[in-house]
């Protein structure tokens, strides 16, 4: 099965060809526009009735698209106080979790990202196992760990070294380290360029599966894909038994 997650920058109603060249069975969108309020006759018509969606501004929420072939349900018995994440059990065979860690303080000057996915983690801990995909736009990094001064249940930092122990705890792991061996916070390849300026590159977008679960992963072309977001879309196969 193929997976796309991509931060589009909104206006998604403008975008969404480009993506679907990628031909994937899932698309997880931030920033996409909610369907049921849009206007774009096109747009409604890729989205159909195979989605879920959430966010506070119609045009600017979290998605997550599949083909007609592919089953979504809702995951019961969360905590849903949780703005900007979706659950959803695919196909009966594994559950799949959209993040978009979307900053309501960042006017304060404080960033909270990853203490968003923190909070869900705890208050969901349950979800989390190697039958979890989870992808999305985090807005974490492992060079920013001393912003985080915040701490967890076990007195902890809500940083991203610390989210990546939980979930490498929980069976999961991230795909581009796994792949690349490379570590948390010394990333080559960026996800992200700050202010859609190529020579502000980051890496902050994230993959988290069980260890043999993806069979492909990429990364997109900068170049390309700086027309129509400051993300990079991440493209990746998995296999589940």
């Amino acid at each position: 099965m193929k997976i796309v997650s991509w931060n589009c920058a909104s206006k998604f109603r403008e975008k969404y060809t480009s993506i679907i060249e990628e031909d994937a069975d899932i698309y997880v969108i931030c920033e996409c526009e909610d369907p049921a309020r849009a206007k774009v006759e096109e747009y409604v018509e890729f989205a159909g009735d195979n989605y879920f969606w959430t966010g506070d501004i119609h045009w600017k929420g979290l998605g997550i698209f599949a083909k007609d072939n592919i089953k979504l349900e809702s995951i019961e018995g969360l905590n849903d106080k949780f703005k900007n994440f979706i659950a959803v059990r695919v196909n009966d065979s594994f559950n799949l979790l959209a993040v978009w860690a979307m900053d309501e303080d960042k006017e304060k000057g404080l960033n909270k990202y990853v203490e968003m996915i923190h909070d869900y983690f705890d208050a969901n801990i349950n979800l989390f196992d190697e039958n979890l995909v989870m992808c999305g736009d985090f807005n974490s990094n492992a060079i920013w760990n001393d912003q985080h001064k915040a701490k967890d249940s076990e007195g902890n930092a809500k940083d991203q070294t610390n989210l990546n122990r939980k979930l490498n705890n929980k069976g999961l792991f991230s795909a581009y380290h796994k792949l690349t061996g490379e570590e948390q916070g010394e990333e080559t390849q960026p996800t992200f360029h700050q202010s859609w300026d190529l020579e502000k590159p980051y890496h902050i977008d994230y993959v988290y599966t069980g260890k043999d679960v993806v069979t492909a992963f990429q990364i997109g072309d900068a170049n390309k894909w700086i027309e129509f977001s400051d993300h990079i879309p991440l493209t990746f196969e998995i296999k589940l038994e």
